[in-house]
């Protein structure tokens, strides 16, 4: 199958999914190439193509240069991920009629201003169920799939015994997570034995290093025994053999068994409706994770594991390339009526 992906430049758990989904399609047989928009310097170039690996990637997003290569290519799907290409990927379809997927990947976007690219799309995929609930069913349109993990860039690994609990947060410093960091990093001023590090757009507080945003983040969380975020960066952080806090807008404090199920169906998104993040709060997690070693184990192990279930990457492209087909199915069951005039 050929696949034409649109996206625009924002380092953001939305974009790395973006290149980790083409990468396992490409692996999987198919034909991918991502046009991620915005690219304006070399170093975002040189960022674009660590993500990108193999898999073809270009950066304009013009319309005549879309038109052209959508005729060079000849792709059987059109799939938008960027709220700065779903109209984009809508004029599209309609110029070529390409099947049209979206993957709103927030909330937020749920608006009038998208409503036209939303209607016309054959599929709206969500990656959690608040969202999907959110979006309504639009007719079956719209379907539930994750964002999924490579787990072999982000391989498990068992933690030495060591004396400091190393803490990683990893994400944007953002207007609405801004109380959180701070939050944070006062939790762990004069905390013997509990070193954090940000890495991050933006610096969190003088005692605090600050590593800047990561292409890779693997070998860090790989070094850490806790990862501290949202979303993406949570199940990353698991996968590797951390413990998880998941902080955001709204403090959802330690991933457990116990409340996973829950916490997933709104992707680890750390919700001001969760409770407001306050440094007392933190600093306990912390104190006990790094109190029990057996609590750090055990929580390693079974996160590893629910990963491994529920965001393995190449089911997600299983998943989406039989999204796929299922659309183009619907097509060519289109054609032949048109065909024979029923």
């Amino acid at each position: 199958m050929r696949i034409l992906m649109l996206s625009h430049y924002f380092p953001s758990g939305q974009m790395t999914h973006v290149f980790a989904l083409a990468r396992e399609l490409a692996r999987q047989g198919h034909d991918v190439h991502v046009v991620n928009g915005r690219v304006r310097t070399s170093r975002q170039w040189r960022y674009v193509r660590t993500l990108a690996g193999q898999v073809p990637c270009s950066v304009r997003l013009g319309a005549a240069r879309l038109t052209a290569l959508a005729r060079r290519l000849r792709p059987h799907v059109i799939h938008a991920h960027s709220k700065r290409t779903f109209a984009l990927g809508a004029w599209l379809s309609r110029r070529t009629g390409i099947p049209l997927i979206i993957t709103c990947h927030a909330r937020t976007l749920i608006r009038p201003e998208y409503e036209p690219a939303f209607a016309q799309a054959c599929r709206i995929i969500c990656p959690w169920e608040t969202l999907a609930a959110e979006m309504g069913p639009r007719g079956g349109r719209t379907r539930v799939i994750p964002n999924g993990i490579d787990l072999e860039q982000f391989p498990f690994r068992e933690r030495p015994p060591r004396a400091t609990l190393r803490v990683l947060y990893l994400g944007r410093v953002d207007q609405l997570r801004r109380a959180g960091v701070e939050a944070l990093c006062r939790a762990v001023l004069g905390l013997p034995g509990v070193e954090l590090v940000l890495a991050s757009d933006r610096p969190g507080a003088p005692w605090v290093q600050h590593v800047g945003w990561l292409a890779n983040p693997a070998p860090w969380l790989a070094d850490s025994d806790v990862v501290v975020g949202t979303g993406r960066a949570v199940l990353e952080g698991l996968a590797t053999g951390c413990a998880a806090l998941v902080l955001g807008e709204g403090w959802n404090g330690l991933l457990t068994p116990a409340n996973a199920a829950s916490l997933a169906r709104d992707n680890f998104i750390g919700r001001a409706g969760a409770v407001r993040p306050t440094p007392d709060a933190i600093r306990h997690a912390l104190v006990q994770l790094q109190q029990d070693a057996g609590l750090r184990r055990s929580l390693a192990v079974w996160g590893r594991r629910f990963v491994e279930e529920r965001f393995d990457i190449r089911q997600v492209a299983a998943q989406t390339a039989g999204l796929y087909a299922e659309v183009l199915e619907e097509a060519c069951i289109r054609r032949r009526q048109r065909h024979s005039g029923g």
